[in-house]
C-alpha cells in the first residue's frame, strides 16, 4: 500500500520537476549577461547546441534563475553547462 502512495505522490509532483521553454528562455535572458556565456554564444559548435540541443537547453532551464546573480551559483552553473556542452560536443564528433 505505502509503494502505491509513494507513486502517486511521485506521479503529482513530476510535472512540476519538468523544464519547459518558459525556463530555458528566462535562463537564457539572464546568462546573456555574463561574459562567460557570451562567449560559448560567439563559439559557432556551443551556439548550435545551445539552441537546438535537447539535453544542453534542459540543463540550461534546471538553473535557478533567483540564484543566478549570485557569483557561486553562476560559477556553478558555468561549470555544469560546460561539462554539458562538452559531453554533447564529444558525442556528436
Amino acid at each position: 500500500m505505502g509503494i502505491i502512495l509513494d507513486l502517486l505522490n511521485l506521479a503529482v509532483y513530476i510535472p512540476f520537476l519538468k523544464v519547459d521553454e518558459e525556463d530555458i528562455g528566462r535562463n537564457l535572458k539572464h546568462l546573456k549577461k555574463y561574459q562567460w556565456f557570451q562567449s560559448y554564444l560567439n563559439d559557432e559548435k556551443y551556439r548550435e547546441l545551445i539552441i537546438y540541443n535537447k539535453d544542453v537547453r534542459q540543463a540550461i532551464g534546471k538553473f535557478k534563475s533567483n540564484k543566478l546573480e549570485k557569483d557561486s551559483y553562476n560559477i556553478k552553473c558555468q561549470k555544469r553547462l560546460h561539462k554539458v556542452l562538452l559531453k554533447k560536443l564529444n558525442n556528436v564528433t
